[in-house]
């Protein structure tokens, strides 16, 4: 290990030497102004109001069509020769801007972009780059923006990032309010969510109503669900990127919006005109009125309360140096009929630096700390008690960017961090107590990971990026560890001795070499085929027999008997665009291999458990499947057709035939949904008013029912056999919209409203089935459904 990092180093300093040697060499130099060839025209662009760079914009030369993208800065170089040019400045959501120039010497641009109102009805406005599908060697990787985000029918009055993004295909939900997202077959823990660069464990409100991110607050999303960049690491399926916005360097600005389910106010402007920024949102929901109004007496006396905020400091304080920080808090509470209460809590702090240290040289730096706390307040009056959680998660990564050349790409980086997390606590809270306090044992964690990625174009149609990277893991004390009887199933009954670590002693010790590589190969410059590998270690587990995040569920670091997750990955894709990149397709197969995926044993108890070893089974995985994905981005009629067939299996087979699963067999996976259809469409009616509707439907997810029952000492219990073998109905459902702005002389009339209705036929999509027993009758099958009724609802914006 300490070969590899004397070895990161060196190759750290080997950048930093070749970028100073650079910038030497151009003041010893200079600038030549009569030069004829090699006339360099570098730049910068920016959002005209809040002086953020504008990532992946494009810049193109017509005459000699020259292209280039701007880097993570917002900065471009182009090389030309002495002549008369027209440059051509595009960003997806931006006017269009068009400069005439003269080049007879090196010099630099400073380009201000502004957001398009779209108030013409005839403006043809393209991405970022309208090629990039097809020209990138990225496979899996889809960045949406707020605005295309704005163009689908809002969740309860607005915009759903994560079910925005369960709308392509490959990614899904396991149905309504339900939280996190399920990439090509994965759980929920096995992606990691950061915004600005800090982890997010609980990405939902309301148990998966809202999410839990504001979209004001938020620039663009990407995920990676294919071939994942080799600076991200410790999960084995997916990587969702949030980006956060800045707030204006120029001028003090807000926006309000009301709804019948919830409210947000935002405010941004300039701490130091021209260098500093701040942004400021906060949004509230006051949804009791809605459950106080349903018939089901639990339900109407049960309160439902949450509410985040977003503070981000921006301060580019050149054109070379930028500084980010951002701090995000959410929290949640649900009070069940009014004597049980469950609460959940997120808070993350980061800052970003970006440097660009010479013309070819770029870092970025982000330090982060998460924590995550949960907790179950019972207050009936009997055995009154708490059950409190949390996780802390914190460390810093950087990583440098060499450009060699335009299509040449180097970038190498390191992380560390370190987790800690208590698993649960009881304490009771009553005056007299039946109930015994109890603490399980708390763990401690760290990861240390090293990368390095080349990106190579072999000519107009071959693309290469290859990466390494290397995860180190350690387990570390205080902690009381068992040892088990050889030949033995792990229980209670089988332990033989314990061992005693100290804080901070090193208990367990994982590492391993992650590759990941894709090839592109271009037939023209509309359609394209890619492969990919891509391999990944996991660390931490969500510990649950659900297939949705729950305050309950226990996060487990991978210890001495549960081991790391690891996920191997080969994707294949073919890539069309059609008439000027109006229509764009693809069609991906791939095939995903899991170890260790964490299983629970029959009957198992995960509650308050000191250790899970004695409940858990480690099982193989794999998921496979074929995406399909149908785009218009142009016109007026815009949206999208994606359509997943996949399955997520699991087996478990060890050497004792009482812990198999199914008796060893293939059984399908909590998220194993074969056929997942989703229709979006976006009907621009005229300049201030347009129709959205989306349609959904997929397979009903695997469930295990009771076989029989039985009664034992005077109580009926129910029998389970084969685990997934039962699905839940098929789940399918429209929701419409009408968004339209009102121009009228008073700021209040020129809002936007939004009016929508989710579930438009009433369908009662299964949340869960139960089983009602009845003496002397066969347990009855209830279906349980969250959102049985359409739901309208009505939202305000206006922006100051």
């Amino acid at each position: 290990m300490k070969n590899l990092l004397l070895f990161t180093f060196l190759l750290l300093g080997c950048f930093s030497a070749l970028a100073q040697t650079d910038a030497l060499k151009r003041e010893v130099v200079g600038r030549d102004i009569g030069q004829l060839k090699g006339i360099k025209i570098s730049g910068r662009i920016i959002d005209e109001i809040t002086g953020q760079a504008l990532v992946g914009a494009t810049v193109r030369i017509p005459e000699i069509n020259l292209t280039r993208i701007t880097d993570n800065n917002g900065s471009f170089e182009l090389v030309v020769d002495r002549a008369e040019y027209t440059l051509e400045f595009r960003y997806v959501g931006y006017e269009t801007k068009i400069y005439p120039i003269t080049a007879v010497g090196d010099g630099r641009l400073s380009i201000r972009m502004l957001q398009e109102d779209f108030t013409l009805d005839d403006v043809v406005i393209y991405g970022s780059d309208p090629e990039k599908n097809i020209r990138s060697t990225n496979m899996g990787a889809v960045t949406l923006s707020v605005n295309t985000m704005r163009e689908m029918p809002p969740f309860l009055g607005e915009v759903d990032i994560v079910r925005s993004l369960a709308t392509l295909p490959g990614v899904s939900q396991v149905g309504e309010a339900s939280s996190g997202l399920n990439v090509r077959g994965g759980g929920v823990d096995q992606n990691l969510i950061q915004f600005a660069g800090a982890p997010i464990y609980n990405p939902s409100h309301m148990f998966g109503l809202f999410t839990a991110f504001n979209p004001d607050m938020v620039n663009d999303v990407t995920l990676y669900k294919a071939v994942v960049p080799a600076r991200f690491g410790g999960r084995s399926s997916a990587i969702l990127d949030i980006l956060p916005k800045a707030g204006s360097v120029d001028k003090w600005g807000g926006e309000v919006m009301l709804s019948n389910f919830s409210g947000k106010v935002s405010l941004n402007g300039p701490l130091i005109r021209e260098k500093v920024s701040i942004l400021g949102g906060f949004r509230i929901s006051y949804i009791n009125w809605l459950l106080q109004s349903l018939s089901n007496p639990t339900l109407n006396t049960s309160n439902a309360n949450f509410y985040d905020g977003n503070l981000i400091i921006n301060a580019p304080i050149s054109d070379k140096n930028e500084f980010t920080y951002s701090y995000y808090t959410s929290y949640d509470d649900f009070a069940f009929a009014s004597d049980t209460t469950i609460s959940w809590q997120n808070q993350a702090h980061s800052l970003i630096w970006k440097s660009k240290l010479s013309n070819k040289l770029s870092l970025e730096a982000n330090g982060f700390y998460t924590l995550y706390d949960y907790g179950i307040f019972n207050r009936s009056g009997i055995n009154d008690f708490e059950i409190n959680s949390d996780i802390q998660d914190m460390g810093a990564r950087a990583y440098l960017n060499y450009t060699l050349s335009e299509s040449n790409k180097i970038t190498v980086g390191g992380e560390y961090k370190q987790v800690s997390i208590q698993p649960g606590e009881l304490i009771p809270t009553g005056v007299e107590e039946d109930i015994l306090p109890k603490k399980v044992q708390n763990e401690a964690g760290r990861e240390m990971g090293a990368h390095f990625q080349h990106e190579l174009e072999l000519g107009e149609k071959i693309g290469i990026s290859y990466g390494l990277r290397y995860d180190l893991y350690q387990y570390l004390g205080p902690r009381v560890v068992r040892s088990y009887q050889s030949g033995k199933p792990i229980s209670d009954g089988s332990a033989i001795s314990e061992t005693t670590f100290a804080d901070g002693e090193l208990i367990q010790t994982y590492d391993g070499l992650a590759p990941r590589a894709s090839f592109r190969y271009s037939f023209n410059k509309a359609s394209s085929i890619k492969l990919g590998y891509n391999k990944m270690y996991q660390f931490i587990h969500l510990i649950s027999n659900t297939a949705t995040i729950a305050p309950s569920d226990v996060w487990k670091l991978s210890d001495g008997f549960i081991e790391p997750q690891i996920a191997d990955q080969v994707s294949l894709g073919f890539y069309n665009n059609f008439k000027g990149n109006i229509f764009e397709t693809s069609v991906e197969v791939y095939y995903k291999d899991l170890q260790n995926v964490v299983e629970y044993k029959d009957g198992a108890n995960l509650i308050l458990q000191n250790h899970l070893e004695t409940e858990l089974i480690p099982a193989e995985g794999q998921s496979f499947g074929a995406e399909f994905y149908v785009k218009k981005n142009l016109g007026r009629l815009t949206g999208w057709v994606s359509y997943t067939y996949s399955r997520s299996l699991r087996r478990v087979i060890t050497p004792f035939e009482e812990e198999n699963i199914n008796n060893g067999k293939w059984y399908a996976s909590n998220f194993d949904k074969p056929h997942d259809l989703t229709l979006i469409g976006n009907y621009k009616v005229s300049t201030y008013t347009s129709i959205s509707a989306t349609f959904a439907y997929s397979t009903g997810r695997p469930i295990t029912f009771p076989d029989a029952k039985f009664d034992f000492s005077g109580n009926n219990l129910a029998y389970f056999n084969d685990r997934n073998q039962q699905r839940l109905p098929d789940f399918h459902r429209l929701d419409f919209a009408v968004n339209f702005k009102l121009k009228g002389t008073g700021k209040f009339y020129d809002g936007n409203w939004t009016f929508s209705i989710l579930n438009v036929y009433g369908r009662k999509n299964p949340f869960s089935i139960f089983f009602d027993d009845a003496q002397g009758q066969p347990p009855q099958a209830l279906r349980l459904a969250l959102l049985g009724i359409p739901l309208p609802s009505l939202s305000y914006a206006i922006k100051f």
